[in-house]
């Protein structure tokens, strides 16, 4: 009877995780819609588009249900099949610390039926979806209309009309409801990760799992107001840069090296400012201090801060 009544309770239980577990992978997603805001809100969702220009700009958003995505960085693979063939674009994408939702603006540059599965950090899966991307429609062959036999019109009577008084329309105030609703969309939260390595950088690729994120500030170790670009304002815009690395530095330093592009610039050839950060040797997170005023780009590379000064990685962040 006791063995009956621990079998019981063993299934029971076992029934109750298999549920939780369903359920958990159940509320994993990927949708697709045309933009989103910076609190995951998905504008205008659907599974099939149809553009008459190249690239189509769509949202692809992933939610992790009510769980936190692991890390503060995923990856995004969008594969396309032609003529059998396929062809892979892999992306990866730096997220808020504790978020349950990820969201990408990305250019659709062909006519096809694209797979996108989303993945965590450390590259297991999370989930996928299908998305149609379509091209312009072929127009219809027009009719031919027979020519209609020219017929000679009557003299019109010549009307002399009375000068029309310009009425002046003053428009209506608009309601706080409506001015809410036009309101501009929030900045993007969201960043692709678009190293520009140097042949010397590629070679010292050693911390796979480094990201880098910029923000107005640092409160218990997360990063707030995080974003890529910022706007200038008389003295400087002040900034906080949060790094960290799974697997740690194995560095009691950090040397962080800054490069600046002016707008309408082409490379990172002038230089901004170079500082040590001090770190715990055991840390796989810190942070450090930014001041920047000029107008455009900012590369950010990390270095570790003995004598071999291997590159860590390189973030990037602009002033509009």
């Amino acid at each position: 009877m006791a063995r009956k009544l621990v079998s019981t309770v063993s299934m029971r239980v076992l029934f109750i995780l298999l549920v939780f577990v369903s359920l958990q992978v159940s509320a994993q997603k990927i949708e697709f819609g045309e933009n989103f805001n910076n609190v995951g809100a998905l504008k205008k969702p659907g599974t099939e588009w149809t553009t008459n220009e190249w690239p189509k700009v769509l949202t692809i958003m992933y939610y992790n249900g009510k769980t936190t995505i692991n890390g503060n960085a995923m990856n995004i693979l969008v594969t396309a099949t032609t003529n059998g063939k396929e062809r892979t674009d892999s992306v990866k994408l730096v997220i808020g610390q504790a978020r349950n939702w990820a969201g990408l603006r990305y250019e659709f540059k062909a006519e096809n039926t694209y797979k996108v599965s989303a993945y965590d950090r450390q590259w297991n899966f999370l989930a996928d979806g299908v998305i149609k991307v379509n091209g312009p429609k072929k127009p219809e062959p027009k009719k031919v209309e027979p020519e209609p036999i020219a017929v000679k019109p009557e003299p019109k009577p010549v009307k002399i009309e009375k000068p029309v008084e310009k009425v002046t329309i003053k428009e209506a105030e608009l309601t706080k409801e409506e001015l809410v609703e036009n309101a501009p969309e929030p900045i993007f939260v969201e960043s692709v990760v678009k190293e520009e390595l140097t042949e010397e950088e590629k070679e010292t690729l050693v911390f796979e799992s480094f990201y880098i994120a910029f923000g107005r500030a640092v409160k218990s170790g997360m990063l707030t107001g995080q974003n890529e670009k910022f706007k200038g304002v008389p003295g400087g815009v002040n900034l906080m840069a949060l790094f960290s690395n799974n697997e740690g530095f194995g560095t009691g330093s950090i040397a962080v090296d800054i490069w600046f592009k002016p707008l309408g610039g082409k490379e990172y050839n002038e230089h901004f400012k170079e500082m040590t950060v001090p770190i715990g040797k055991g840390v796989t997170q810190a942070d450090f201090p930014m001041n920047v005023r000029e107008r455009g780009s900012y590369k950010v590379s990390l270095y570790t801060g003995d004598e071999d000064a291997v590159w860590i990685g390189s973030g990037y962040l602009s002033i509009y």
